[in-house]
């Protein structure tokens, strides 16, 4: 390891870029040392705030990478500072503390890269390496060192890979007003997403969020001219449930409505679209037009599954009691989340945000152990698989799933021809695939005749999927 002297004068090789590698973990230093020394670059280290001015004075690195929790100070708040005194110096800052708010600070503050611990080496130099690729005019941003922290209160939380590389795209989106495409499962935080994006986006005050499966075309249109305005983010979701006429016919409005935008310097509108369904796999099936796609996915969110994201467990159910304090105060074992981690959770963050509260009020006990988790969660499955239930009750599930999401209100007047015509769709359409697609035996099973079907065929929407016979 290299014990730097200060009373030493520093000889440059002037044939190398120069890097400042500071992080308090000496097996860090290490790493990246031998990993950045490797691909020709000069490194010199510190594990400390104090080590990381004097040699940035002293051998004026051509890049910074740092940890922000060092032993003598918090680099994130003197980022400002670094770049008033040093405005050329590229940073990249790593945490082990990763959150939304840490790569937001980062981004906002000037650092050209955020990057979480544990990182993967070849994505460090692959950063590296883009850095020294940029025009100098691009690195050598300027920040404003009176800048303030934001600090956010928001409910997008999780340590897991997917999500950190979630915060990172959202970081890079607050100081432009680029489309973005979010995909995800029902239940996975679309709409809270987008929402974040909106808070975070530049200037940006007004939200509106449409669900284009369930309008008109004319109406969806109308609407869509009324939110057009400063400062503006309009949110679309259930893209995926519209047919590739009305698909066309978005495509035409949104080139209509850039044109206007530009033609009438409309500043900072930013479109957000949703889907739940893969719009790949749309496209592959026919079932999705490939323009349409392409205008819209120039910064995509994947949101994953809470099945592929269990680790994240255990914050999202502290996250919950935080948010629901009129709730009964409740303590939950290390063993609750060791149960609730065997689950799937088909409902997603949702589900487990719904069950998380209904298990607090219904079991007396202070501290939810995983028998309670157990008892609860064997229920739900019951109540799912048992073919004597009621069939309300099952509905009664979904509803709850409904009523419990953000701005539901937005459906109202049209509510009860909402549920009417996803439920009439959802049964034809499972019914016709039970007969392979066999209109006259699915009329006889549905109790309604064949040219009554055939016009709700049409009327709905419906795709006719046969299955394939082996």
């Amino acid at each position: 390891m290299n014990n730097y002297s200060f009373t030493k004068a520093y000889i440059r090789n002037s044939n190398k870029k120069i890097i400042l590698v500071v992080d308090d973990d000496k097996s860090i230093r290490f790493i990246l040392r031998k990993l950045l020394e490797k691909n020709g670059y000069e490194v010199e280290t510190s594990g400390n705030y104090n080590g990381l001015l004097r040699l940035i004075k002293q051998i004026s690195p051509d890049l910074l990478v740092t940890d922000i929790r060092l032993p003598d100070g918090n680099v994130l708040d003197n980022i400002p500072e670094i770049k008033k005194i040093y405005p050329s110096l590229p940073i990249i800052v790593i945490s082990a503390f990763s959150s939304l708010e840490t790569a937001v600070n980062s981004v906002k503050f000037g650092a050209f890269e955020y990057l979480s611990k544990p990182f993967d080496i070849e994505n460090v130099l692959k950063v590296v390496k883009s850095v020294f690729d940029l025009p100098k005019t691009i690195s050598k941003k300027k920040i404003n060192s009176e800048i303030s922290s934001i600090q956010l209160n928001y409910n997008l939380v999780g340590k897991n890979v997917s999500m950190l590389n979630i915060y990172s795209s959202i970081s890079k989106l607050i100081d432009n007003n680029l489309t973005v495409f979010i995909n995800g499962e029902i239940g996975t935080g679309k709409n809270l997403v987008a929402k974040t994006i909106h808070k975070l986006s530049n200037k940006n005050e007004n939200f509106s969020r449409i669900n284009i499966s369930y309008l008109a075309f004319e109406n969806f249109e109308k609407k869509i001219y009324e939110v057009i305005k400063n400062n503006s983010t309009i949110y679309v979701e259930s893209l995926d449930e519209i047919n590739l006429e009305k698909q066309l016919k978005f495509l035409e409005l949104l080139r209509a409505i850039f044109k206007k935008r530009n033609k009438e310097k409309i500043d900072n509108l930013r479109l957000i679209v949703s889907s739940r369904k893969n719009i790949a796999q749309l496209i592959q099936n026919g079932l999705f037009r490939e323009d349409l796609f392409y205008f819209l996915n120039i910064i995509p969110i994947n949101l994953p599954p809470l099945k592929e994201r269990k680790d994240d467990i255990k914050e999202l159910v502290l996250n919950f009691m935080d948010r629901n304090k009129s709730l009964p105060f409740k303590e939950f074992d290390q063993s609750s989340f060791d149960e609730l981690k065997k689950y799937d959770w088909p409902g997603n963050v949702k589900e487990l945000e719904n069950f998380i509260k209904r298990i607090i009020v219904i079991y007396p006990e202070k501290k939810i152990t995983n028998f309670s988790v157990a008892d609860e969660l064997r229920k739900s499955r019951e109540l799912l698989i048992n073919k004597d239930n009621d069939f309300s009750e099952i509905l009664d599930l979904e509803f709850d799933k409904f009523f419990n999401q953000v701005n539901f209100q937005e459906y109202s007047g049209i509510l009860y021809d909402y549920f009417n015509k996803n439920f009439e769709k959802s049964l034809i359409k499972r019914t016709l695939l039970s007969f392979n697609g066999n209109q006259i035996k699915a009329s006889k099973l549905l109790g309604i005749n064949r040219n009554t079907l055939r016009k709700k065929i049409n009327e709905l929407k419906i795709k006719i999927i046969k299955e394939e016979k082996n």
